[in-house]
């Protein structure tokens, strides 16, 4: 029985990348300076003391950070011994132009993207005219809010109030290629977001704007005190541009492809079986844990744990993060518990979110490959090139047709 397992730790970079000044990222650091800050004291909020992640040790990921960076992270030097190490480890850095989740995601499943999305760039004024008439008159909506770049959290709480009021939608972007609206998931209604969201992404295509995500997020909450928002998030995507290995291992081996999390979104459906829409960092974890237990050969158990990076990278809350990192660790062990003989266990990310560094935007870094199978183990993997040696991997394990990019580590 073959079994792939590939978890996405959102945003859970491992040092800047060769080509991190082209995003003035250079000394990102996500996970080193998480640790730096857990090993000073200065992240003690809901937990304490040095990061615990015993698991993800024991799986290679100081090894991984040292061929990374050149060091390895304060208070952990001790990990150059090497000897209980179960898994193989390496890093990999990014071929595609940006650093945003379609492009790192598209790239681990063999799709780079060579190619500029397309950006909204202005601070205010964000969207054109044109673009906001033809959704305000195609919907008979009273108006619309925002119109700028703006943080996810603070955006609700600037406009939150007045949305209940005027049922005005609240449309904004970020420095990703991402058109966003909030609405109030009672007061506004689930139905009358998603409708929107469904029209922009029509007229995007329509008018050939290659944006890669319209989102849609609904809020709860009374004030600008309590807005919160909701686990009903949704992703509309543009479909890959080109084969993807989930759609390999369906096509020529009948394969099951399992998305637990967004990951159905971000590929728009495409070379998904089965999609669990599951949010929060716990629910994630069981609902991939279940699914582990359940699948059969020729099956993809593929997941993104969003909450590292819309939780605690562009939050910029370490403690939070590092909390994150401890649960999953708890939880790893469970799933590393249910690994059979000749399974692959994968843990990746698709880009840096440093909760350190300035601004609220993902950060260009390397990432972390560590790949856990009883069968097969080669220690170091080196560095590799791209993400797409991931999916390459996965092709060759499952005797699929070769991808276009990449190359297998096995």
């Amino acid at each position: 029985m073959k079994r792939v397992f590939l978890m996405v730790l959102d945003s859970f970079g491992i040092g800047s990348s060769f080509d991190a000044h082209k995003f003035n990222d250079t000394g990102s650091d996500t996970f080193g300076h998480i640790v730096e800050k857990c090993f000073l004291g200065e992240a003690n909020i809901g937990r304490s003391g040095p990061l615990f992640i015993p698991n993800l040790i024991k799986l290679g990921i100081m090894n991984a950070y040292k061929a990374s960076t050149g060091k390895y992270p304060i208070g952990f030097s001790s990990c150059k011994q090497k000897n209980n190490i179960i898994a193989s480890y390496g890093f990999s850095s990014e071929v595609s132009s940006g650093k945003d989740t379609t492009s790192g995601h598209w790239e681990i499943a063999g799709v780079p993207v060579f190619e500029d999305w397309y950006y909204f760039k202005k601070k205010n004024d964000t969207f054109p005219k044109f673009l906001l008439d033809e959704i305000t008159s195609t919907l008979k909506l009273p108006g619309i809010l925002g119109n700028c770049h703006a943080s996810g959290t603070d955006i609700i709480k600037n406009f939150g109030e007045e949305h209940i009021k005027t049922k005005k939608p609240i449309l904004y972007t970020s420095s990703d290629s991402v058109f966003q609206v909030a609405c109030h998931e009672i007061k506004f209604g689930l139905s009358g977001l998603y409708e929107i969201c469904d029209a922009i992404r029509a007229l995007l295509d329509k008018y050939k704007y290659k944006v890669a995500r319209v989102i849609a997020r609904p809020f709860l909450g009374t004030n600008k005190l309590n807005f919160q928002r909701t686990g009903n998030r949704r992703d509309l995507s543009l479909k890959p541009f080109s084969t993807t290995v989930m759609e390999k291992l369906i096509n020529e081996k009948k394969g099951n492809v399992i998305a637990i999390g967004k990951v159905s979104d971000i590929y728009a459906g495409v070379g998904i079986t089965k999609n669990i829409k599951s949010f929060g960092l716990k629910k994630l974890c069981n609902d991939t844990i279940n699914q582990i237990q359940l699948s059969s050969n020729n099956t993809l158990v593929f997941t993104n744990f969003v909450d590292f990076d819309a939780l605690w990278g562009h939050r910029r809350d370490v403690s939070g993060y590092a909390r994150g990192l401890e649960f999953f660790d708890f939880k790893l062990a469970e799933m590393l518990n249910l690994v059979q003989e000749k399974d692959l266990f994968i843990i990746t990310a698709d880009h840096g979110c440093d909760p350190t560094w300035i601004g609220t935007d993902h950060t260009r870094e390397n990432v972390p490959v560590l790949i856990y199978s009883p069968y097969k183990k080669i220690n170091f993997l080196g560095h590799r090139k791209t993400f797409s040696d991931i999916s390459q991997t996965i092709a060759k394990y499952f005797g699929l047709s070769h991808m276009k990019y990449g190359t297998s580590i096995f």
